[in-house]
């Protein structure tokens, strides 16, 4: 445990140091510093001439408002519109403006007056139509006061009216050729700061990762304080305290392997709390619900044909499963579901397949395991098996999932799959896109963490060398099988990937086939209000008079455009992309081409930066933290079949007391929530006011869903559901933080 905290510590002593460098570099770069310090004396000056005029109530006469617009049909009645500005603070409104027919398609310029002084910084327009709406339609594209500050509409304006900010635009609908080279500028330099890089420098089979992380995406000091030192420290003084009274006990005799299956509950004092995996960690349905209400609902799948299973049903004693008397009629009625893993080979663990069975009782059960070891392991374990045979048998096939949870479900499908998608982020769209604002607070805090793992957990003789069967080269190799065939359209959008298990569709396409399977349903909760809080926000920017008008205004973005382009692009060592795949519809021409798409991959990113990590990254320390539960370290080698097998093999498989404890401590730190829950943001970026209505509609429906759950948890504990059910708060909108941060 020392060693992996010093390797956070150096680490985190790296950071600073370059932090420290990169302040060395500004305080001697004597020129920039004159010329902003000039600059400010400039603003300054102008602030307090604007300030003198708004104190005395200086009006500045007239001011020139032209308004690109066109009727929205052929005969439209002249309309009155009212339009207020907002910025440093105060909000002024002008003098009515009439809009009539005589204006057609094209450009009205109108002089009129404010009700005060114009503020210094126009950051927000409001617009809305006096008077009922009627026939009276007209379309706004844009309105420019006096020259210079113009804000974007792209819509039909009512008497609700509609907001526009000046610094929350699309490329195109920058009002000045300044405005628009400085954007061009600023991505340049995002480009040199968030380059791509290459794990091993040359694999391009792994996601991509940051080649140099940027000093502005470090851990803050709080951050590091409050979320590693302080922690570690406890669990630390916690873990000596243990282990010297452990000593004590077993004088002269260093405490090397667990004794019992009881001792291990010692280890859980001060610091590290009673896991809940070790209550009842040995009942089968305990270890079926392992599959869907804990770390890893990834890899369940209904039996669709008796083929899927045949690794059982051709090495099975007699041929009979004594669960199941007839197993086609199982299939037929939708009750059999499977785990199916496949272990590359010299991973030197086991790739099993497990059968579980939905019961007439709407319980969900295991049936037969198949452990498939290399050799000789052809051997089905059964639930009514020698005792300690059929828990050898479920702990060595946890090993399996284990191992594809941390690899794969966890580091490899939320940390780094997103890690891309966040520098493909910011290399392609402006801090003044809309999409940029949407997405960024999901992506708070994952380079850094990202990096810290590869620091720290992925050295040679780093915490995953050390603490799992297949070590780090194998947790890598996982995540290259998987990410081959992964697709977003499929793996990446929950609905299609739970339907294409065969764990939805049966009575609807949100309705979940197996009864108590509460990750799924809360997930599609949540998917879908995600789906709707983007497609209003999207539809707010990409708005037009018609649908071509829209895509017209969808394809014009070249921003939104370039980041298809690497976002598609095949990871590569010179000039690659992210290599995401399932993003491309047919027809598209290498390019967003519906705003529709454009919605799904923005929906399947912020569920896979919240929900999806949430979801998995949470529980791990329930899970992992009695290592009978679940574990990614065992010893020795799994039961090639179910006879004489002895208390002692069953302990002597654990890891050992020093092993247990770097297990936990790890899991302790990765089960901390750290940033802002789903719907809140550590640093508010949507600040026009129409998306802040979008952004409030979404987190009401979030905490109507937070209601929905308690209810059912409720109605659970109160004993009026299915008594094998058992509560499920993983996914309530409040434990789900808004980015991958830990």
């Amino acid at each position: 445990m020392i060693k992996y905290i010093l390797y956070t510590m150096l680490y985190i002593g790296k950071v600073w140091f370059k932090e420290l460098v990169f302040y060395m570099k500004y305080l001697l770069n004597f020129g920039d510093r004159v010329q902003t310090l000039f600059q400010n004396i400039a603003y300054i000056g102008k602030w307090m001439v604007w300030y003198t005029k708004y104190l005395l109530n200086f009006n500045d006469g007239l001011h020139a408002i032209r308004i690109s617009l066109q009727p929205v049909n052929a005969n439209p009645e002249d309309a009155v519109y009212n339009i207020t500005v907002q910025g440093n603070g105060i909000a002024v409104q002008f003098n009515q403006i009439e809009i009539n027919q005589e204006i057609g398609n094209g450009i009205q310029i109108v002089q009129t007056e404010a009700n005060g002084v114009l503020p210094l910084d126009i950051s927000t327009m409001i617009v809305n139509r006096n008077g009922n709406d009627g026939d009276s339609e007209w379309f706004f594209r844009w309105i420019e006061i006096d020259g210079g500050n113009r804000f974007s509409f792209h819509k039909i304006i009512t008497q609700e009216g509609f907001s526009s900010r000046k610094d929350t635009l699309l490329p195109q609908d920058e009002g000045s050729r300044y405005h628009r080279d400085l954007r061009t500028f600023d991505l340049a330099e995002q480009r040199l700061k968030y380059g791509y890089g290459l794990y091993n420098c040359h694999d391009t089979e792994l996601p991509v990762k940051i080649a140099n992380l940027p000093m502005e995406e470090n851990f803050s000091f709080c951050y590091v304080l409050t979320n590693s030192i302080i922690p570690t420290a406890g669990m630390l003084l916690s873990e000596g305290y243990i282990m010297f009274k452990m000593l004590l006990n077993r004088f002269p005799h260093l405490p090397g392997r667990w004794r019992l299956l009881e001792e291990i509950n010692t280890a859980y004092q001060i610091y590290f709390k009673a896991p809940r995996g070790n209550i009842n960690w040995e009942d089968d349905q305990h270890f079926a619900l392992q599959r869907l209400n804990q770390c890893n609902s990834s890899l369940i799948r209904r039996v669709n044909n008796i083929d899927q299973i045949a690794d059982i049903m051709n090495n099975l004693p007699n041929g009979v499963l004594n669960a199941i008397v007839d197993v086609n009629a199982a299939i037929e009625g939708h009750q059999l579901y499977f785990t199916n893993i496949n272990v590359p080979e010299g991973l030197a663990i086991p790739s099993p397949v497990v059968l579980f069975e939905r019961t007439n009782d709407d319980n969900f059960l295991p049936v037969a395991i198949n452990l498939n070891v290399a050799i000789g392991g052809q051997f089905v374990f059964q639930p009514d098996d020698e005792p300690n045979a059929w828990r050898l048998a479920k702990m060595w096939a946890n090993l399996a999932d284990a191992s594809m949870q941390l690899s794969v479900t966890h580091l490899g499908l939320t940390h780094v799959l997103m890690e891309g998608i966040a520098i493909c982020v910011h290399r392609n769209l402006s801090s003044r896109h809309p999409i940029y604002k949407l997405l960024v607070p999901h992506f708070y805090y994952n380079l850094a963490i990202n990096e810290l793992a590869r620091e720290t957990l992925f050295i040679p003789g780093g915490y995953l060398d050390n603490t799992m069967n297949i070590h780090s080269t194998g947790v890598l190799q996982l995540i290259r099988q998987r990410l081959g065939d992964w697709n977003m359209n499929i793996d990446g959008t929950f609905p299609r990937d739970l339907e294409n298990r065969g764990l939805t569709g049966d009575d609807g396409v949100n309705q979940v086939n197996i009864p108590g399977f509460f990750y799924a349903e809360d997930g599609l909760q949540l998917y879908n209000a995600i789906h709707n809080y983007v497609d209003q926000y999207v539809h707010h920017y990409y708005s037009g008079v018609n649908d071509e008008d829209i895509l017209d205004r969808l394809l014009g973005d070249t921003e939104i455009q370039a980041f298809y382009a690497e976002l598609v692009l095949p990871r590569g060592q010179e000039n690659g992309g992210i290599g995401i795949q399932g993003v491309r519809i047919p027809g598209d021409n290498d390019r967003f081409w519906t705003t529709g798409q454009l919605i799904d991959t923005l929906t399947s990113t912020i569920f896979i930066c919240s929900v999806m990590h949430a979801a998995t990254n949470f529980p791990q320390y329930d899970q992992y933290g009695f290592p009978p539960n679940y574990s990614t370290l065992l010893h020795g080698a799994p039961p090639l079949n179910a006879n004489g097998i002895e208390d002692q093999a069953v302990l002597d498989c654990l890891p050992s007391v020093r092993e247990t404890f770097d297990i936990m401590t790890n899991f302790t730190l990765l089960s901390q929530e750290t940033t802002q829950p789903l719907g809140q943001s550590e640093v508010q970026l949507i600040e026009d006011p129409n998306a802040v209505t979008i952004l409030n509609t979404f987190r009401a429906e979030l905490a109507l869903i937070e209601q929905e759950i308690n209810d059912r948890n409720q109605e659970i504990i109160a004993g009026n559901l299915n008594p094998n059910f058992i509560p499920y708060t993983r996914l309530l909108p409040s434990n789900i933080p808004n980015s991958i941060a830990i």
